[in-house]
């Protein structure tokens, strides 16, 4: 879920059925508008799973899993912008991401990578790519194994992370993703 609480909308990502649907906080969550269909070409989506709202560049970013790539749309006119990446370990190559979250402080975006254990760190102004941590599966201080879910806590400078086969949540540092500790 996203909330752009400029223009009261709620941003679904609707997994199943390969679209984000975009509904109306104002009007009780009636249906506005959709994005996406099933595919793989520009503006189309396989099991989208993560979503975050850039208001600094007026865009939402979904992660589309299946397709291991994110998609940029419009947040004004919600028309598809761009994709980045594809299958692959390298820089701008992802492996079924799932998470994403926006560090406003650092201007940057930050994705879960799933399959390849790791976060990637991509600039927020042209969405290139930046470093990654992690990328060796484990369950030492800074492994992954499987991170799905991820947030940044602005007051704190710090990322927390949550493992979808490591049972655990990981709290890593803004600046430099190192490891703070973990619960």
């Amino acid at each position: 879920l996203a909330f752009d609480h400029h223009r009261g909308l709620l941003l679904v990502v609707d997994t199943e059925n390969h679209r984000v649907q975009v509904l109306s906080c104002d009007d009780g969550g009636s249906f506005v508008s959709k994005l996406g269909e099933n595919g793989n070409g520009p503006g189309q989506f396989h099991c989208p799973r993560g979503i975050a709202i850039d208001h600094d560049h007026d865009r939402i970013l979904i992660v589309d899993t299946a397709n291991s790539r994110i998609q940029s749309w419009c947040l004004s006119d919600q028309s598809f912008l761009s994709c980045i990446g594809q299958y692959g370990s390298g820089d701008l190559e992802f492996e079924y991401p799932r998470g994403i979250a926006i560090d406003k402080h650092h201007h940057r975006i930050i994705i879960a990578d799933t399959a390849n254990h790791r976060l990637v760190f991509l600039s927020s102004i042209d969405l290139s790519f930046l470093f990654s941590v992690g990328g060796n599966q484990g369950s030492r201080p800074g492994e992954f194994n499987y991170p799905v879910g991820i947030a940044i806590d602005d007051d704190r400078h710090r990322i927390i992370v949550s493992h979808a086969l490591n049972h655990r949540v990981q709290v890593l540092s803004l600046i430099d993703g190192s490891f703070l500790f973990e619960f």
